[in-house]
């Protein structure tokens, strides 16, 4: 009866905080009710099924968006994977807790949790989304920590202090509690301290976005592709007295064929010279021998668009149309270009900051509709990470504004016909410049040596007692 409750308790504390639940306060008591049970005289094998399934139960909420779309094998993978690494962390705390104390289990949590994020993160099909640190995207204050260690601080952090209150409920001890609280302090004051600077300038962006004004992305319709920009482009012409200075468009609003290439290039050229503002805009062509998932981006007065070839593809949707392009491309005016699923994968994105400097990101992206604030939050998390505004429209999703410390500048649900937003986003600096762009990953590989560290130390540690 404690082992269904325990599981119920954390599942749904996962359910409402992590995939595509948005209730960041929860992520950081979800695992306290299978950590509280782990920690007690139970069995082995009875903690570690408790703590897969409260895990994968709560990692269920990914198929209101994704059930019907992705394999089952792929669904499959993306739920019992990271409940496997949870069991797993859990059940060497409990070892830990047993042989070296409370202290020791705290830190081997958090350090075990962290370590298969870190893992994970590595995967091609899906990078760092899975991450339970994207959760706190909607609490800046507590992100502020990935600028200097990555998203995985804030997964160390989540353990951590999860951990320790669940120690202090089962030893009936204040101590494990106030180290948590002490470090969830720290964290917190460093995180007000980073935000309270003030901005140098800001850009005034319009996001521009219709669920409905798509042309058929795989195969090429001149005269409907056509017609699709010639809607975006009366949307754009609106802005003329907005004093916008950037346009961003979602991913891949119709495919365009080579030989009238140059007619949907020339029509969102002279948008972008009749309201004088940069324009981005995704779009799918044949370049360079193949298929290419694309963002076009207009300066005013350039005779010709820069382009951007999309890297990370979603497998199957798009790897089975799509070849992924070369490196990151940045705007002689600063804005930096991705799209969408580029900015699941952290190493990739700090990379290309640390390479470009950018003043901004513009990223065009489509989501799966339910989705929309669970994948957004990831790519915010990369705007903290390296220290970059962002501005993305994504097609079934959200036009959303953030500054380089995660907050939310402005944002608005697309659905069905246009929908523009526009704001003003602040600007401090250029992006690469934090201590995460120059230690890069380097937590997750002192997570996996401190974990394997403490692992042995409870294996060695209980051999030479017997």
């Amino acid at each position: 009866m404690i082992a269904t409750a325990c599981t119920l308790l954390s599942a749904i504390g996962f359910y409402f905080s992590l995939g595509l639940g948005d209730q960041w306060w929860l992520a950081w008591i979800a695992p306290v009710p299978a950590l509280s049970f782990a920690f007690g005289p139970t069995r082995a094998w009875q903690v570690f099924f408790a703590a897969f399934a409260a895990y994968a139960l709560g990692g269920c909420s990914i198929l209101r968006a994704y059930a019907g779309l992705l394999p089952v094998p792929v669904l499959v993978l993306a739920i019992g994977a990271p409940a496997l690494g949870f069991a797993v962390s859990v059940m060497r705390a409990r070892r830990m807790q047993h042989i070296l104390g409370p202290v020791a289990a705290m830190t081997g949590f958090a350090a075990l949790w962290t370590a298969f994020d870190f893992l994970a993160s590595f995967g091609a099909a899906g990078g760092s989304v899975s991450t339970p640190a994207a959760a706190e995207v909607g609490a800046p204050l507590f992100i502020q920590s990935a600028s200097l260690l990555g998203f995985l601080a804030v997964t160390f952090l989540l353990g951590f202090v999860a951990a320790g209150i669940a120690l202090g409920v089962r030893l009936r001890s204040p101590v494990p509690v106030s180290i948590a609280a002490a470090l969830f302090a720290v964290n917190a004051a460093y995180g007000y301290w980073r935000m309270s600077a003030p901005p140098t300038s800001v850009m005034r962006v319009a996001l521009i976005d219709s669920d409905d004004t798509a042309g058929p992305v795989e195969r090429q319709n001149r005269a409907e592709a056509l017609a699709d920009i010639d809607a975006y482009v009366a949307q754009i012409e609106r802005l003329r007295d907005a004093h916008v200075q950037l346009i961003v468009l979602p991913e891949n609003i119709a495919g365009i064929g080579p030989d009238w290439r140059p007619a949907a290039q020339a029509k969102l050229a002279a948008a972008t010279n009749d309201v004088h503002a940069t324009l981005v805009a995704g779009f799918n062509t044949h370049l360079d021998g193949a298929q290419r998932n694309i963002s076009w981006a207009f300066i005013p007065g350039a005779l010709e668009p820069v382009t951007y070839m999309k890297r990370r593809l979603v497998p199957l949707l798009e790897t089975s149309v799509f070849m992924p392009g070369p490196g990151p491309k940045v705007l002689a005016n600063g804005i930096g270009l991705e799209i969408c699923k580029d900015m699941d994968f952290q190493s990739m994105i700090r990379s290309d900051e640390t390479a470009t400097h950018p003043e901004l990101l513009a990223v065009p992206a489509w989501d799966f509709d339910s989705d929309d604030w669970s994948h957004a939050r990831v790519a915010v998390l990369r705007s903290v990470e390296n220290g970059v505004p962002m501005a993305r429209s994504a097609r079934d999703g959200l036009l959303t504004l953030n500054d380089r410390y995660g907050r939310i500048v402005a944002a608005a649900r697309t659905r069905g016909g246009f929908r523009t937003l526009v704001g003003d986003l602040p600007l401090d600096g250029r992006g690469g410049d934090t201590l995460y762009d120059r230690i890069g990953d380097l937590f997750g590989g002192v997570c996996i040596a401190l974990s394997l560290g403490l692992v042995g130390w409870s294996f060695g540690h209980n051999r030479s007692r017997t």
